[in-house]
């Protein structure tokens, strides 16, 4: 409805200087010519730091409107439900285990919009990489979206700076026929094998990126 879409912007760019101060975000691209974020339907999948992932990557991928997939806590609260209701979140609810946050984010990539999901399910403060709960092959599967991985170092302060990589699009369609409507166990564990190890990939390849930045090297 046109009230939510008129809070969310009016919150994003009231907080959009405020932004500019915390993250001061360094953003990396494995391939800037082959990934474009700035149109179509994308499964943006991140590793997960905590509640200011989502802000981080909502403010790199302005004005595009980001949609992102979070557990069932702050939707427990009327006041946050509302809040996370206008900036355009998903719930994934572990209690209950409904799936049904599957076919929202496949209705919003359908409709080539940005989706972020962080398949570890859980926050990683030390940073760690955790397995993956394998529900976002499904919905890039159905959907037909290409799976866009995005690792930043979550170092998240005033005082700090940000980093982020991007990786190359995936295309699941490469691993599973797009046409069939439900994969396999085996196919759907060879995708996430291949997107996690980008991820891991991806965080090696920041890690090194920074330090050719504090040497001074391009």
């Amino acid at each position: 409805m046109w009230f939510y879409e008129f809070f969310r912007l009016f919150g994003i760019i009231l907080a959009y200087p405020l932004q500019l101060l915390f993250f001061k975000r360094k953003t990396y691209y494995v391939n800037k010519k082959t990934t474009n974020l700035k149109k179509g339907g994308k499964l943006i999948v991140s590793n997960h730091f905590n509640a200011l992932d989502y802000p981080n990557t909502l403010y790199m991928v302005f004005p595009r409107k980001l949609y992102a997939v979070t557990a069932e806590i702050p939707f427990r609260s009327r006041f946050l439900r509302f809040g996370m209701k206008f900036f355009g979140t998903i719930q994934a609810n572990r209690v209950t285990r409904s799936m049904t946050f599957i076919n929202e984010s496949v209705k919003e990539l359908r409709k080539e919009h940005l989706v972020q999901i962080f398949p570890e399910g859980r926050n990683s403060p030390d940073g760690n990489l955790q397995p993956f709960f394998r529900s976002y092959v499904l919905i890039a599967h159905r959907a037909n979206k290409p799976i866009v991985p995005i690792v930043s170092d979550g170092n998240y302060s005033f005082f700090k700076r940000a980093s982020v990589i991007v990786g190359e699009e995936i295309n699941v369609s490469d691993f599973i026929d797009p046409n069939k409507r439900a994969p396999s166990k085996a196919e759907v564990l060879a995708v996430n094998d291949y997107v996690y190890q980008k991820v891991v990939e991806l965080r090696a390849e920041l890690e090194e990126r920074k330090k050719k930045k504090r040497r001074g090297e391009k």
